[in-house]
């Protein structure tokens, strides 16, 4: 484990887990632990570590590998990071305040090549498929709670973004979901340059004006790219040739409809996603999830879950549990797309014209849950079957009168 070592850094972003710092002169970031416990054994934060590089990784992003570390900070760096963040946060941010004494240390997703221009688009894809539970009301779990986090004041507006779309296979369709995610990013949808977020839910810039800066020009051209790395299967090239355009829908409705090229990137995201749907688990007597039994499986079998046999063979002999713990954290992740604006060695290329660029797509925020964190899902899911089942009444009521 090594310290920050008073490297120079600069803040990036965070999420309801993590703060993340980018290190300069550096491809590496420091993704900072919000800790509202104190005295967290080590080897709480090894097996997390061990779960996201040997497990996840391997599961969810069989493309390009990259491995995350332990750092352990001192209580002055603690100290001083709090300090400085403070005046850098985000006001709705700042409520967790305590800073783990450890951190991890990651490649830096936003960037492939530090000294050339780099952008990178950040997509919280959430959950690609119609759970079982919610099909009798053809509406997937993220339209669902759009309607209860408008009701809660935690939304001033619903998104028409709808997951089902993204996770289609069909291109229309598809970016039919990425217009609806740009007019209304939420917390899923930003965009880098440089490290730099130059597109979020609080830009006042419209997103065409900041494509229109960049060598693709239109946000059409943008969206097919999108679409072609989705459906790519993470390693090979990609020849670009632009679509036509979509008009956002104005009626919103599930398509549960799906045809995913079955190497593409979208397909294994979604097949992981949904190990979960065919499970009754009673998750009331259940405590916590031990993953330690899991990371030792892996090791003691070898698996390489890269492999598609040694991937059917776990699957098939995990615990339901950690099936539902597995699932939990792919619905959750972060989808990273890197792209430059020339040819990058070591990358796949995107062929445009006469132009090569490079790209590489990755998955973050692959920690393990809580049992806490799926109750939590299966709660949200009976206030969600309530409040569509008391809107189908008021109709009802409103046609009757």
């Amino acid at each position: 484990m090594n310290t920050l070592n008073k490297k120079q850094w600069k803040y990036i972003n965070e999420g309801n887990v993590h703060i993340v710092l980018q290190i300069l002169d550096t491809c590496k970031v420091i993704r900072l632990i919000k800790d509202e416990q104190r005295n967290v054994d080590i080897t709480t934060y090894i097996n997390s570590i061990e779960f996201v590089n040997i497990l996840m990784l391997p599961l969810v992003c069989k493309g390009h590998a990259y491995k995350e570390e332990i750092l352990c900070l001192s209580n002055h760096e603690i100290t001083e990071l709090t300090t400085t963040l403070l005046q850098i946060r985000p006001k709705h941010r700042i409520h967790k305040m305590s800073i783990s004494q450890f951190a991890l240390s990651a490649p830096n997703l936003t960037i492939l090549e530090p000294t050339i221009t780099n952008y990178c688009v950040e997509i919280k894809t959430k959950e690609g498929f119609l759970a079982k539970t919610l099909e009798e009301y053809s509406r997937c779990y993220y339209c669902m709670k759009q309607f209860l986090k408008l009701c809660d004041k935690q939304i001033d507006k619903i998104s028409k973004y709808c997951p089902l779309n993204l996770y289609s296979g069909d291109r229309k369709r598809m970016k039919v979901a990425l217009v609806n995610l740009v007019e209304n990013p939420q917390n899923n949808f930003k965009m880098f340059k440089n490290s730099e977020i130059i597109y979020s839910e609080n830009s006042s810039i419209e997103f065409e004006q900041i494509i229109s800066t960049t060598i693709l020009n239109s946000t059409n051209v943008f969206f097919d790219l999108i679409i072609n790395i989705l459906l790519s299967d993470g390693e090979s090239d990609i020849v670009l040739n632009e679509t036509t355009g979509v008009i956002p829908e104005t009626s919103h409705k599930c398509n549960k409809k799906q045809d995913l090229p079955p190497n593409s990137f979208l397909y294994n995201l979604v097949e992981i996603q949904s190990l979960s749907n065919n499970l009754n688990i009673d998750y009331t007597a259940i405590d916590d999830i031990n993953i330690s039994d899991l990371i030792k499986k892996v090791k003691d079998k070898n698996y390489n879950l890269r492999n598609s046999i040694d991937r059917k063979e776990f699957i098939n002999s995990v615990d339901p549990l950690h099936l539902a713990l597995i699932s939990a954290v792919a619905k959750d992740c972060s989808v990273m797309i890197t792209f430059t604006e020339q040819n990058c060695e070591g990358y796949p290329i995107i062929q445009f014209g006469d132009k090569k660029m490079s790209y590489r797509i990755v998955v973050t925020d692959l920690e393990p849950k809580t049992v806490k964190s799926i109750i939590k899902r299966k709660d949200t899911e009976k206030k969600l079957q309530q409040l569509i089942k008391k809107q189908n009444n008021n109709a009802a009521n409103a046609d009757c009168s």
